[in-house]
């Protein structure tokens, strides 16, 4: 099949789920490159100047580029497999008898770009980042990576006695793991008290283990989250990370900022797509995992 055809046939079916031919000649234009300035891409597209910001707004908006807060701003395209869910996926409420129908076209135009030349599939060897703040920002942002995962997330957080009052609001990041969980993703998360390296006395301990095992109890109850799900790990520090990350399929960087007024939340994070970045936390978490970290199973 032409390379003409795939776009014809991409074209209809992003204009179906009710794409406007400016939202659909500016996903297209940023799919055949790695990443573009406004104004560039409102050049390439052939979108006027007034328009390209509601344009770019709207392909955020239903999960079709990622923009890094440089100056000036870059956009860069979402692979095609998951712009067709999370475009799907925004008009879902409203076209839910029309669901299942996107799904098979999207499964076969997913199938013939990947026969074709049209999607740039190589990931830059640079950084290409973008950041969140507030926690619904925070929450969506990782909603669409689990969504994303394909292999591995090793993951790092920090435990307190506010963590299990505010576990239930949790739910869309703990149920994302779950899901990821079912479809072969492997996870390890390595959890924090946010003690010095000073060593504790054996009432600390004590007091952290029943605080650990009451955590492992909770997410089980609430989530379905245990040691005995295939592919799960997580083991503990006593002592606090310096920088709290998480790292994506060994290519992308989740850094965490801790709220300084709510110790129990994070309430900005920096998402750094960079593969060098990526090995380096990798080979740096797996270190402490092996050497420093414990591990406490629960049994039921």
């Amino acid at each position: 099949m032409s390379q003409n055809q795939v776009i014809t046939d991409l074209e209809e079916f992003l204009k179906s789920l009710g794409l406007s031919n400016y939202e659909i000649r500016g996903y297209l234009a940023l799919l055949k490159t790695e990443y573009l300035t406004a104004k560039d891409l409102g050049r390439k597209a052939k979108i006027p100047i007034g328009r390209i910001y509601d344009v770019l707004e709207k392909l955020n908006e239903t999960g079709m580029v990622e923009i890094q807060e440089s100056h000036p701003k870059l956009y860069k395209a979402v692979s095609p497999n998951l712009t067709f869910q999370n475009v799907i996926n925004h008009f879902k409420d409203e076209n839910r008898r029309r669901v299942e129908s996107y799904m098979n076209q999207a499964k076969l135009l997913e199938a013939k770009i990947a026969q074709s030349n049209l999607w740039f599939k190589e990931e830059s060897p640079g950084i290409f980042w973008s950041t969140a703040f507030g926690t619904p920002a925070v929450m969506n942002l990782y909603t669409k990576k689990l969504d994303e995962l394909q292999e591995e997330l090793l993951m790092t957080g920090f435990l307190n006695k506010a963590t299990l009052k505010i576990l239930p609001y949790g739910k869309d990041l703990f149920l994302g793991l779950f899901h990821a969980l079912k479809r072969g993703v492997n996870l390890k998360i390595l959890w924090s008290f946010e003690f010095d390296s000073r060593p504790l006395i054996d009432s600390q301990k004590s007091e952290l283990y029943a605080l650990y095992r009451e955590f492992q109890k909770r997410i089980g109850e609430l989530f379905g989250l245990s040691s005995e799900i295939e592919g799960l790990e997580m083991k503990f520090l006593f002592r606090k990370f310096p920088t709290y990350y998480d790292v994506f399929d060994r290519k992308r960087v989740v850094i965490k900022l801790q709220n300084p007024v709510k110790s129990a939340q994070f309430f900005a994070c920096l998402n750094v797509l960079d593969l060098h970045l990526a090995k380096e936390l990798r080979d740096k978490f797996l270190d402490i995992w092996t050497f420093e970290a414990e591990e406490l199973k629960i049994k039921n």
